[in-house]
């Protein structure tokens, strides 16, 4: 999973990057904005992998991670443009976390205008869906030129319809991850990478002093359909610097019981939509993740592509009957253990083993 974090200037991505991925990289506001992104991985904290490790005891245990990508600020102000290179890179992340600045500071106020949270979202989005305009507009003078020319094929039509609808939402101001495509049209424009068409995590950045201060914004986004929280980033990048004992001192003090990094991957697993299945064994004992919905065959197919090629049967437990009883025999004695086909959707915490031939 890629994940990126993006925002206008000195919002404190980076702040949160650092807390995240326990990094050093510079905070100073009056340091020249990067050229390119910090990327970082972190591991997904998640207990059933450890307790599952004790279980098999295997000679490796491999937890689920997210990669986070810290990119420069882009949209600061009117009129302002981000290189193409980095947009482009910036929109094969699979969702967005969009960090807000919400702690006070003069000199930031005054170079960049959009001192309000919500203020800075709305500038943020309202980029974001011209830029997709753009992009699309472009695409269907493209096509309409291949029409005078004689190019009209079934795939150019349904991308063609894809593009008018979209064109027709974001001229309405709508962001493109509320419009409902059929499913051929949606799979014509897939590769177009629509910023505004991502799920969004909100993030306001504020001062560990007045936690609740932004409570009102926040009941505010969650009605409008967002995923929205509020950190103290200084605070969580300082917490990240100490040691296991002195850390939990600092956040049972703040009433926290989870660092930023259980919370943002846990966060993310949930604006995606991701679920997590296991795979288990003396060799190895590992967490994989997948998109939920998804049947048997995808999830052969994050394992390697030759299970998904020559998938036969999934051999489905689940983690709870596992830890209630202890061993693979005794479930499949209390007819626990289960032979699954092609279509089966996986669940969150299945551990499956494939059948296969190739």
């Amino acid at each position: 999973m890629k994940l990126a974090l993006i925002g206008l200037p000195k919002s404190g991505k980076t702040t949160v990057f650092n807390a995240l991925t326990r990094s050093e990289h510079s905070t100073d506001k009056y340091a020249q904005t990067a050229t390119e992104a910090n990327i970082g991985v972190v591991q997904v904290a998640d207990e059933r992998i450890t307790r599952l490790s004790e279980l098999y005891k295997p000679k490796k245990t491999i937890y689920a991670t997210i990669e986070y990508h810290d990119y420069p600020g882009i949209f600061a102000r009117e009129g302002d443009t981000a290189d193409n290179a980095m947009l482009s890179e910036i929109k094969s992340a699979e969702a967005f976390a969009v960090v807000l600045r919400g702690f006070a500071d003069e000199e930031l106020d005054s170079l960049y205008s959009c001192g309000d949270p919500l203020a800075q979202l709305k500038h943020l989005e309202e980029e974001m869906m011209l830029n997709d305009l753009i992009v699309a507009e472009k695409r269907l003078e493209k096509i309409e030129l291949g029409y005078k020319r004689g190019i009209r094929t079934p795939a150019i039509s349904c991308e063609d319809k894809a593009l008018h609808e979209i064109c027709a939402q974001l001229q309405n101001n709508l962001p493109l991850r509320d419009l409902q495509l059929h499913p051929d049209e949606e799979k014509a424009v897939r590769g177009f990478q629509f910023f505004s068409a991502k799920p969004l995590l909100i993030l306001i950045n504020c001062s560990e002093d007045n936690p609740k201060e932004w409570d009102e914004a926040l009941k505010n986004l969650n009605d409008r359909g967002y995923k929205a929280y509020s950190i103290a980033g200084k605070f969580e990048e300082e917490l990240s610097k100490l040691d296991t004992e002195e850390a939990e001192m600092f956040m049972a003090d703040m009433g926290m019981t989870e660092s930023i990094r259980d919370r943002l991957t846990h966060w993310s697993y949930q604006l995606i939509g991701y679920l997590s299945f296991f795979t288990v064994g003396a060799d190895e004992v590992r967490a994989w993740t997948l998109e939920g919905g998804a049947n048997a065959v995808a999830a052969a197919g994050k394992i390697h592509s030759d299970l998904a090629r020559g998938f036969i049967r999934a051999e489905c437990f689940k983690y709870d009957d596992i830890m209630a009883h202890g061993s693979e025999k005794v479930l499949k004695e209390k007819g626990l253990f289960r032979l699954e086909g092609k279509e089966y959707i996986v669940k969150d915490g299945d551990i499956i083993s494939i059948r296969f031939n190739v």
